[in-house]
């Protein structure tokens, strides 16, 4: 199974940086829609990916570097399916359906697609106050795979809920945002040794996780870390 990176704050060459996230999984899925709309479609043009193929938009969280590119997508394709978190902002589900999304909340481990799971919202805190964030789960060729949004409710717990749900000793690869911009070398060296000791194989922390952590991640993972930027296909 691939995925293409649409969005993200790096950009190849020819496609737009901007703050947020989005990628496309199995050529029909949108986890995510990066925080501007013309931006992210442009970037669907450059990389070939057509509104009209897309099958259903998967949010993470309701921070507006995540959803903003929605709203152009749900103008193009109405109809569209719309995955949220039980707890999502009630003025954000109502914007999906007066644009004609089809809105869709996932409580308990799902398979939405074949190989892709949903397995409900994970409580996390930011600027103090409580947010609800879920991911991406794929049963790819290497393994199982997670992609995250921003990782609100922590990156070691939300892999560990991942393995404890779906039942699995290992993981083949997270990527997507970590969220440690603020925190200490220490306190990011100890996330990095219990993603290993969890037995997460290979690491692709982008567009919130912050360069200093991206770089402590290169510098342990070597190989098996994973430089993605909007542009990047990743074959899971």
């Amino acid at each position: 199974m691939y995925v293409k990176v649409l969005y993200d704050n790096k950009a190849k060459k020819g496609l737009l940086p901007g703050e947020g996230f989005s990628c496309l999984v199995d050529g029909k899925i949108l986890f995510d829609t990066g925080g501007t709309g013309g931006d992210l479609v442009a970037n669907m043009d450059r990389m070939m990916v057509a509104v009209e193929d897309l099958e259903a938009v998967v949010i993470s969280h309701d921070h507006w570097d995540h959803t903003d590119g929605l709203w152009e997508i749900l103008k193009r394709k109405k109809g569209l399916k719309v995955y949220v978190c039980p707890e999502t902002d009630e003025t954000f589900q109502k914007c999906i359906r007066e644009l004609g999304g089809k809105v869709a909340i996932v409580e308990e481990p799902t398979e939405i697609f074949d190989n892709v799971f949903i397995i409900g919202g994970l409580k996390g805190r930011h600027n103090e106050t409580d947010i609800y964030e879920q991911v991406l789960v794929i049963k790819g060729d290497n393994g199982l795979s997670v992609i995250t949004g921003c990782a609100h409710p922590g990156i070691v717990n939300v892999l560990q809920t991942v393995k404890d749900k779906i039942g699995v000793d290992e993981l083949y690869m997270a990527f997507g945002g970590f969220h440690l911009d603020n925190l200490e070398k220490t306190d990011i060296e100890k996330i990095i040794m219990d993603l290993k000791k969890m037995k997460l194989l290979k690491v692709g922390p982008t567009h919130c996780t912050g360069e200093k952590a991206r770089r402590m991640f290169s510098g342990r993972y070597q190989k098996d870390y994973i430089s993605i930027e909007a542009g990047h296909i990743i074959h899971l």
